[in-house]
């Protein structure tokens, strides 16, 4: 009985990553379409846990070895906000994520030991976007992870 279930459950979570969005497949229009819909759907909850992870990993606050923003936090929500909405790049990155970035200078957003960066980068997973819904996303938006953001070169 535990060994059917495990196997059900293997197959399940296969079956999830098979329906995926594959980011790889994605033009950058379509990908710079899906992140302005994103930031424009995106809820609380979803935002709250990307600035968990952002804290965790070091990003928000001085720390030795570890990239971190410099702004004031509410233009750091704006400028975050306006990476995934208008980034001037997008790249795909595994299967299903994609990594937006947007450059602001000459205005410095964050530093590194000596070095400062004017850009952000926020990388989102669409694990949870099926393919069959690339056209019609809306209903799928709220499972979307915004997985983490930093600043970048």
């Amino acid at each position: 009985m535990l060994i059917r279930r495990l196997i059900s459950c293997v197959a399940l979570l296969v079956g999830l990553e098979a329906n995926a969005l594959p980011t790889a497949n994605l033009t950058a229009e379509q990908r710079q379409t899906l992140g302005a819909l994103l930031a424009d759907q995106a809820g609380a909850s979803q935002w709250q846990q990307l600035w968990h992870r952002t804290r965790q990993a070091g990003h928000l606050s001085a720390q030795p070895g570890t990239a971190y923003f410099d702004l004031a936090p509410a233009r750091l929500l704006d400028a975050v906000a306006l990476t995934l909405a208008a980034p001037d790049q997008s790249a795909p990155v595994r299967q299903t994520q994609v990594m937006y970035r947007r450059s602001f200078l000459p205005q410095s957003v964050g530093k590194q030991a000596d070095a400062t960066f004017s850009a952000i980068c926020i990388w989102v997973d669409w694990r949870s976007l099926p393919a069959h819904a690339l056209n019609r996303p809306d209903a799928y938006l709220g499972q979307v992870s915004l997985l983490l953001t930093r600043p970048c070169h």
